[in-house]
């Protein structure tokens, strides 16, 4: 029996035509100084999907997404979109997401 995910790449019908990652990305935890006590370490399962992420075609594909999954790869860290709130309590909602929907700021 195949998978859904070896199906996908046969039917259109079972894919997403693009998908954007507009949260929090790896990149933005050092661009923005987040501080460490709000990040949160992989866990093992973590570790596992962003490694098996990592294999995957599209990827190589990707260079953006791939520049991201290695910088959490050598971290070992994660954040939480609320861990803006340690920069100022409505820095998420006032500035972070306006400007990444104003300027194009997702992958």
């Amino acid at each position: 029996m195949q998978t859904l995910m070896s199906m996908s790449f046969e039917s259109h019908s079972l894919s997403v035509p693009a998908v954007r990652w507009l949260g929090l990305l790896p990149s933005d935890i050092g661009r923005l100084n987040i501080t460490e006590d709000v990040l949160i370490p992989l866990s093992k399962h973590d570790q596992s999907k962003l490694a098996s992420l990592q294999q995957r075609p599209y990827i190589a594909c990707q260079p953006l997404w791939k520049k991201e999954m290695e910088i959490m790869s050598n971290s070992m860290k994660k954040a939480e979109i609320q861990a803006l709130t340690a920069i100022s309590s409505d820095y998420l909602s006032r500035v972070y997401l306006p400007n990444k929907l104003q300027f194009g700021g997702w992958i």
